[in-house]
């Protein structure tokens, strides 16, 4: 199999347009097609509902995607080897994480660092057995993620080392955009995370302890908060998003933070195995700097 073809299938799976994938992979969008059909041809089957735009996974699609995400993975970390690459630091995040904490967090710690570090993010993964594995597997060194005292912990065993570095909330918003008056309707449109989406889970209690969640009727989903965050500024509904990602445009008047007497905490934690046979050479000096600066990002 082409690993040619996998970097393409991941490519549309995550962006959804034959244009936009053909685009990112520098290549025309007619050539990108073939290869999408020169794999579904190889497996037999068919991995992309083309029936509508955008396009989406088919469940065989589905079942592919963490395959087709670590092969490449794989394949990446094969050639780096090969060409003497620096071994890059790699952390696996959720998405939400990799753009509105990991940059000013990591930025403190390579101020401390006693040697330059190169690292890679991957804000890939699609579940969380899929980041037990990256862990496992050791395509990740460490994590970042969100856990709650209200939700399920993914990394109380003994074979994770779990660090906690900040706390956020998840926090109801609304756009200033959006007529308030539509709250006391009996339908309140909701903007809310797909069912692949750990913060989906997290959200769960804070939605079954808002009275007025009943009323929420759903009319966007995503992975993403990134993808939620826009729709509520320009007034689309209402949506339950961490706080870290809320907090500048409450500021500034483009959201309204709505019942503010509901709120979920949650904790930002970096993970790592506890006992790893091949760990990363610096993965302990960043650990010992994670500790010394905990609690200091987002304040």
């Amino acid at each position: 199999m082409n690993v040619r073809w996998l970097k393409d299938f991941i490519t549309l799976a995550d962006c959804q347009k034959f244009s936009l994938a053909a685009q990112l992979n520098a290549s025309s969008q007619a050539a990108f097609s073939r290869r999408i059909q020169q794999l579904e041809q190889h497996l037999r089957v068919e991995l992309f509902d083309r029936s509508r735009t955008p396009v989406k996974l088919t469940p065989e699609g589905k079942r592919l995607y963490p395959i087709a995400a670590e092969m490449v993975q794989m394949a990446e970390r094969c050639e780096e080897m090969v060409a003497n690459k620096p071994n890059p630091m790699v952390f696996a995040s959720l998405h939400t994480l990799a753009c509105n904490f990991f940059p000013q967090w990591f930025t403190q710690i390579l101020s401390y660092m006693t040697t330059p570090l190169v690292s890679s993010i991957d804000s890939g993964v699609r579940s969380v057995t899929g980041y037990q594995a990256a862990l496992q597997s050791q395509r990740a060194d460490c994590l970042l993620f969100y856990q709650s005292d209200q939700a399920a912990r993914y990394f109380e065993s003994d074979e994770f080392e779990v660090l906690k570095l900040a706390d956020d909330a998840l926090v109801w918003v609304c756009g200033a955009l959006f007529p308030l008056e539509s709250l006391e309707e009996a339908s309140i449109p909701h903007l809310t995370y797909a069912p692949s989406s750990q913060l989906l889970e997290l959200s769960l209690p804070l939605f079954n302890a808002t009275p007025q969640a009943k009323k929420l009727s759903v009319v966007f989903q995503s992975t993403i908060s990134e993808s939620l965050l826009p729709m509520a500024i320009h007034g689309n509904g209402v949506a339950c998003i961490p706080y870290s990602v809320a907090r500048e445009y409450i500021d500034d008047g483009r959201l309204i933070h709505i019942w503010p007497e509901y709120s979920a905490p949650l904790e930002i934690v970096l993970v790592r195995l506890a006992d790893s046979k091949s760990p990363h050479p610096y993965i302990n000096e960043l650990f010992e700097h994670a500790r010394t600066i905990a609690g200091q990002v987002g304040k």
